[in-house]
């Protein structure tokens, strides 16, 4: 059986996550291709994986690669996802792909997406035969959205490879002391990522004690001026320490540095930063808008201890005092609660429970 992957190839860890999957895939016995759109065309062999980019241009050439892909492989199985899901889809219902997944993990509110964008999504969303989320409630954000039918979507996790990076040729530019307590906060600088909640928390946190304390925001984007805006209005220039983007080997040591990691954001479809964190024993206070959440058993691990309301202030406060004061949830808590709740066995056995579903079932 063929399988044609659609993915951006990087060295990220959500391609990462791809490439593994896709080398699981192709050591079952199945023939598998990863195709990709970048600055220049390549081919080569990875772990089994025929590994195919095309050079990205306009809409209509990459449409045309991506039709060509497809035509020349002639694959029984296509997965894509982003900017590739609507041609993937498109050309495969054309092509006569028997499997037509599509992978979607945008949530509605991060990206606010136009009436005629929605209209134009659920077009091709239609065309699939299945659409993976990655939380429960982007599944239904696919059928209360774009109509897709609750029976072709499936919610599946990620996992990540994060424990494998970080080491001492890695070091952050950052001076850390022994009496300070360090609060992370990853993300890109936008608007929806909701850091200013973070900084206005530390703002409030030392008026409350005296223990030394430092945010540290891991990334960039377009908000960057006003977050620091923020922080000059609030004179927490020594309290606060923009890192910039940083590689899979920082961002490893990054986590590994923080007393607590807080992630604040509207709206996450699923929340790669927080499985980063809490695969490598991170205490994290996580938004409780994070799709990664829905797969947590509840009963097992409550949810509430660790988790707050990103519009209010007052809820991390709370949370962020039980850190200070050493009344989170421990380093291994977390470990385990990735442990056993994102296992890649069980991950990589239902995508491929999806794949060969409608293939053995027709």
């Amino acid at each position: 059986m063929k399988i044609l992957i659609f993915y951006t190839y990087n060295k990220g860890l959500l391609s990462e996550f791809f490439q593994e999957l896709s080398e699981r895939l192709a050591n079952d016995d199945f023939e598998v291709y990863n195709f990709y759109l970048k600055h220049k065309k390549d081919s080569f062999l990875q772990g089994n994986v025929n590994i195919y980019g095309e050079k990205r241009y306009g809409i209509f050439k990459n449409y045309y690669n991506v039709y060509k892909i497809i035509k020349r492989i002639k694959p029984d199985v296509i997965i894509s996802n982003f900017s590739y899901i609507n041609p993937a889809l498109l050309f495969g219902k054309i092509l006569g792909a028997s499997q037509n997944v599509a992978w979607f993990h945008t949530a509605f509110g991060h990206t606010k997406p136009s009436y005629l964008k929605i209209i134009n999504k659920t077009f091709y969303l239609k065309l699939a035969d299945v659409v993976i989320a990655n939380s429960k409630q982007l599944q239904n954000e696919m059928n209360i959205i774009y109509g897709v039918q609750k029976d072709k979507t499936r919610a599946i996790s990620f996992w990540t490879n994060i424990s494998n990076y970080g080491d001492d040729s890695a070091p952050l530019s950052l001076s850390k002391n022994v009496d300070t307590f360090y609060i992370g906060c990853p993300g890109r600088l936008v608007e929806d990522k909701n850091h200013k909640l973070a900084i206005n928390a530390v703002y409030q946190l030392k008026k409350i004690t005296s223990q030394p304390l430092k945010l540290i925001i891991a990334g960039d984007g377009p908000y960057k001026n006003e977050l620091k805006e923020l922080v000059n209005n609030l004179n927490l220039q020594e309290d606060v320490v923009f890192l910039g983007l940083l590689n899979v080997n920082e961002m490893s040591n990054f986590y590994n540095s923080m007393n607590v990691i807080v992630l604040p954001s509207f709206h996450e479809a699923f929340g790669l930063v927080f499985i980063e964190a809490i695969a490598l024993g991170t205490p994290v206070l996580v938004s409780k808008s994070f799709g990664a959440l829905d797969f947590i058993d509840e009963q097992k691990f409550s949810i509430e201890d660790f988790s707050f309301d990103p519009y209010s202030m007052q809820d991390l406060l709370v949370k962020l005092e039980l850190c200070l004061e050493k009344k989170n949830k421990p380093s291994k808590y977390f470990k385990v609660m990735y442990d056993t709740t994102f296992e890649k066995d069980v991950i990589y056995n239902q995508v491929k429970s999806v794949i060969l579903n409608k293939i053995y079932s027709s």
